[in-house]
């Protein structure tokens, strides 16, 4: 019966991937009966512009693994060396490529725990990530593209924002927050069980300011993103450095559209789609450069991700101990809680 099941979420998963891919082909197939094929070949890339865009952008990337082991070290759950940091979530990241989240947080736990962390602690970190990674996203496009999704961004992360604010008070040492957290121990608690203290007992941990510097962290990270992909872009059309907050907006919407769409391994073809279709109304860009630009931006991307790989055996192995610091609460009275996402 188990098996049934896995097998029709397969199926229903395929489906919903190539539904996604068929709306986003039928949204461009106006400006692609339209556009030259014999103009492509002449985009040929500025060499200078682009080789500072994807330095740039392995700097974004190398931030987010390093934005990570700062969560869990600020949840007390150990401070892995810089090239732990690196294997583990750059190999993590692979799984991104097959459909779902589920294998990056499984390989961030696995990897996790032959560093010696908590992988239910690992994973439930980057979790964290994923969340201010996104609410800073959101945010980001709303104010590089105000008119984009009629301002639908700003709403979705306002929300987000809102329900971080409660969380982070659900979690405080004062007596409302601890009754909110008996509230949602006796409401919840006979549902999930020890699955549920055991979490909190890990969320407890997240100081206000710590998710504000995490937020921040992320937010920055989307400026690097967005000034890397107008470089990029620039590179190959001059005559759109005019509207370089325009392309940072396409980069965040192309990127969060990927993101979000949990069916298509890694935003495959849904980040392309969404970053033609805006391209093409960015001034100066036709529908012929658009396309030569997302889909060269996949192989940007990817060497991005992986590229950081190379580097493993040239990081000092230093690391501040992965055991949790003294005094702090034992990592594995957390780890059957916070695996979350990463079992399920």
């Amino acid at each position: 019966m188990p098996e049934s099941r896995n097998t029709a979420w397969r199926i229903l998963k395929i489906v919903l991937f190539l539904v996604i891919l068929f709306g986003i082909g039928r949204a461009l197939l106006p400006d692609l009966r339209t556009m030259d094929w014999s103009q492509v070949r002449t985009y040929r890339p500025e060499v200078g512009r682009l080789i500072l865009s994807l330095l740039i952008l392995l700097g974004v990337y190398l931030a987010h693994a390093f934005l990570w082991r700062r969560i869990v070290t600020d949840l007390g759950l150990g401070r892995p060396s810089a090239r732990a940091t690196i294997r583990i979530v750059f190999l993590s990241s692979l799984g991104r490529y097959i459909p779902g989240k589920f294998w990056q947080l499984a390989g961030i736990a696995a990897l996790a725990g032959r560093a010696g962390l908590s992988p239910g602690g690992a994973a439930a970190a980057s979790l964290l990530g994923q969340f201010a990674f996104l609410a800073s996203g959101l945010l980001f496009l709303a104010i590089q593209i105000p008119d984009f999704g009629r301002g639908a961004p700003l709403r979705f992360a306002g929300i987000l924002l809102v329900f971080a604010a409660g969380l982070l008070w659900l979690l405080t040492e004062t007596p409302t927050g601890r009754k909110g957290r008996e509230w949602v121990r006796a409401r919840f608690g006979s549902r999930l069980g020890e699955r549920v203290a055991a979490a909190f007992d890990l969320a407890e941990r997240i100081r206000g300011r710590d998710a504000i510097l995490w937020g921040v962290g992320y937010g920055l990270t989307w400026v690097a993103l967005g000034f890397a992909f107008s470089l990029f872009v620039t590179a190959f059309v001059p005559e759109a450095t005019e509207v370089s907050r325009r392309l940072a907006g396409t980069v965040a919407a192309s990127y969060l559209a990927g993101y979000l769409v949990l069916v298509a391994p890694a935003g495959l073809g849904v980040r392309e789609g969404t970053m033609t279709g805006l391209l093409a109304t960015v001034p100066g860009i036709p529908i012929e450069a658009a396309v030569v630009i997302a889909i060269l931006s996949r192989i940007w991307f990817t060497i991005a991700e992986i590229g950081p790989l190379a580097l493993i055996p040239l990081v000092p192995d230093r690391s501040g101990g992965s055991a949790p610091p003294a005094g702090s609460q034992p990592a594995d009275t957390v780890e059957d809680g916070a695996r979350g996402g990463a079992d399920e």
